[in-house]
């Protein structure tokens, strides 16, 4: 959390816009109940492999638990960062993932919340913890 934090104090510094985003894999419960843990890794190594590839080289994104991912995204406005949230959970969604010669489609819910200079890091956490819980009580991906 060093990197965050250091990350939070330049974008207060310089007056940037930062965000917190919550990544959570859709019924992944499923998946490895009916495929096993191990093709649930495959999931989670090619989700990654996707969502890397929609982010910027400075933007900060880890394994939070499980199914979940966390990002730090700062250098961004609200509506950059609504457009980021889409342009991954695409990257998830549209292609199905191939797992032992079974072709799954799987997709993820998202939260965002503002960080900097709105929000400490913990605060900024939990709205966007609770932004995904609502968008998976709103029907999720």
């Amino acid at each position: 959390m060093k990197t965050v934090a250091d990350q939070m104090t330049r974008a207060t510094r310089l007056g940037s816009e930062s965000f917190i985003i919550i990544l959570d894999m859709d019924h992944f419960k499923s998946i490895n109940d009916k495929y096993g843990h191990q093709s649930g890794d495959i999931v989670l190594q090619e989700a990654t492999t996707r969502v890397s590839s929609a982010l910027r080289s400075y933007d900060l994104f880890a394994r939070y638990g499980g199914e979940e991912f966390i990002f730090f995204v700062s250098d961004i406005n609200q509506e950059s960062v609504i457009a980021l949230t889409e342009r991954i959970r695409l990257s998830i969604a549209e292609t199905e993932i191939c797992v032992k010669g079974t072709s799954l489609s799987v997709t993820a819910s998202l939260g965002v919340a503002p960080a900097t200079p709105v929000n400490e890091l913990d605060s900024a956490i939990a709205l966007a913890d609770n932004a995904l819980y609502q968008a998976k009580q709103e029907g999720r991906n």
